[in-house]
């Protein structure tokens, strides 16, 4: 079952999944794969192999758990936190550099908000990219630049507080600006390469829409 390193992790969870190639590309860069219950259903679907199968299994079909019968199921019947939550909480064992997270939204919305609310919330500590048919999302914080062609279409919310945030190459620029209710700069546009981004204090969620 171990594999020589954990340089990298992907998440597939029990949302609507991407398309095959990003999907096979994303499997192909990954030391671990993580069936995050349901997502069991999605890699048996896909032809796919976890190396574990974790949550409360509610949502597992029992053929497919026992069709995966080499894969390591981990039990965690709290019922206090999600599937993706038990999935990135047992990540942090693996130590990786980086975690793909797929099939996170785009099925029931109340699921989608908790994944969304999760990510501004918990797991600081873990470079998360997150990805479906349209796009990549990922949590950046402090000072960080976006390197895309001009015309590239990236938009950045904040459920909670952000001050000293700065946007710097883009069609919508901010300087130096607090937004205590959150921020909403939806569908901005790069106009010089690489845009800069700055936040003072507090988290963005940065979602980069594919050409």
């Amino acid at each position: 079952m171990k594999k020589e390193n954990t340089n990298s992790v992907l998440i597939i969870a029990n949302g609507e999944p991407p398309g095959d190639d990003l999907l096979n590309h994303l499997v192909a860069q990954s030391t671990y794969i993580i069936a995050a219950d349901g997502g069991s259903n999605i890699c048996h679907e896909k032809n796919i192999y976890p190396d574990f199968i974790i949550g409360d299994l509610d949502s597992i079909e029992e053929h497919v758990l026992e069709h995966f019968n080499d894969s390591e199921v981990v039990h965690l019947a709290d019922q206090e936190t999600n599937d993706l939550f038990k999935a990135l909480s047992f990540v942090r064992s693996l130590q990786p550099e980086k975690v793909f997270i797929v099939s996170t939204f785009g099925r029931r919305l109340d699921h989608s908000l908790a994944n969304l609310l999760l990510i501004q919330q918990e797991f600081f500590d873990l470079s998360l990219e997150f990805y479906d048919a349209f796009g990549r999302l990922s949590l950046i914080s402090g000072e960080s630049e976006i390197k895309a062609p001009v015309g590239q279409t990236v938009s950045l919310f904040s459920f909670l507080p952000v001050y000293g945030l700065s946007l710097h190459g883009f069609e919508y620029p901010v300087d130096n600006k607090d937004f205590p209710q959150g921020f909403n700069g939806l569908s901005n546009v790069i106009v010089h390469s690489p845009a800069k981004i700055s936040v003072q204090k507090g988290f963005l969620l940065c979602y980069i829409v594919n050409h």
